[in-house]
């Protein structure tokens, strides 16, 4: 049985990645850590019944020592990363929690997938890229 880390799965593109992932292999294990930010809802989440083997835990990637603790728990073979500040008029009036989630918590991610032999990391960026001129 492989089992996966999925990060920001309460979000639409995650939900709907969880959901393919369970039809394509109900025996799969998914640990699903999000942090319920203005992205996710656990309203995207209602098709997971009691037969899967899915485990939702509440948390941001950019704490380390949560992220590694997971790691140690689970063991995933494969991180798929949908976690991610993506709205950019956000990032106009504050783009710290940007840096923070897609890039701290991405190397928090890294840093762990190496020291655990994680068999594949999928980035999954979807932050809508813009210019801005003054």
């Amino acid at each position: 049985m492989d089992t996966y880390l999925i990060t920001g799965g309460a979000g639409f593109i995650g939900s709907n990645f969880i959901r393919y992932l369970l039809e394509k292999d109900p025996t799969v294990q998914i640990i699903n850590i999000d942090k319920l930010t203005y992205a996710g809802s656990l309203n995207n989440l209602n098709f997971i019944s009691k037969q899967f083997k899915y485990i939702f835990v509440r948390d941001d990637i950019c704490d380390k020592e949560r992220v590694m603790d997971l790691f140690e728990s689970y063991q995933p073979a494969y991180i798929i990363n949908f976690a991610a500040e993506s709205h950019v008029d956000r990032s106009i009036e504050n783009n710290e929690p940007f840096v923070r989630t897609n890039v701290l918590g991405t190397q928090i991610l890294l840093q762990s997938a190496l020291k655990y032999n994680v068999k594949k990391f999928i980035q999954i960026s979807t932050d809508e890229g813009q210019e801005i001129c003054r």
